[in-house]
């Protein structure tokens, strides 16, 4: 997991020193994405969670998208109990768009709603969580772009209580998202 990390951010370095593509977006277009996130939930059950992750974002104008997307996670915890979750993100991002055009930093908000299907359980585990994201979305070409942010959210509500889910009092949620996006236009 800490490899993974170190990974991500030396791949985030070198693309912010090389990339020399120029590309941004117009109103009207979208962007379709595929990737994953690795997350840890704080608390003293030492899990690690891995998901997948696909997206449609539509831009409004240059600077506001709209977007939302299916996930599909999978966990494994200190306890070696295995679970597998599906859900869904809508989100809001505002952009400032560079002069060059090969960077698109970013930051908005996001709702999350999870349903997780632990091991000898019939009921699934369903969690809403709110929060907000920050990142930066590189164009490899004039569509294809590399998406990565980091996100913080805290659970909200459920079907059960942060404690049967082994999450400490807060909630909180911490992710590293790395994906490769697809922008669709008018071009």
């Amino acid at each position: 997991m800490k490899t993974l990390k170190v990974a991500c951010v030396c791949l985030f370095m070198l693309l912010l020193f090389n990339i020399q593509s120029t590309a941004q977006v117009q109103k009207g277009d979208s962007n379709l994405g595929l990737g994953f996130d690795t997350n840890s939930l704080s608390g003293d059950n030492g899990e690690s969670r891995t998901n997948l992750f696909l997206n449609y974002t539509y831009f409004m104008g240059k600077r506001i998208s709209i977007g939302f997307g299916p996930r599909f996670g999978w966990l494994k915890d200190a306890n070696d109990q295995k679970s597998n979750s599906i859900g869904y993100n809508v989100f809001l991002n505002y952009a400032f768009v560079s002069e060059n055009g090969f960077a698109m930093p970013y930051f908005g908000g996001q709702f999350t709603k999870v349903s997780q299907k632990q091991e000898g359980q019939s009921d699934p585990l369903v969690t809403n969580s709110v929060g907000g994201n920050i990142g930066i979305r590189f164009f490899l070409t004039e569509r294809l772009n590399l998406d990565n942010n980091f996100s913080y959210t805290r659970v909200i509500s459920g079907n059960d209580t942060l404690d049967e889910l082994g999450i400490d009092a807060d909630g909180t949620v911490i992710q590293l998202n790395v994906g490769l996006g697809y922008i669709l236009g008018k071009r």
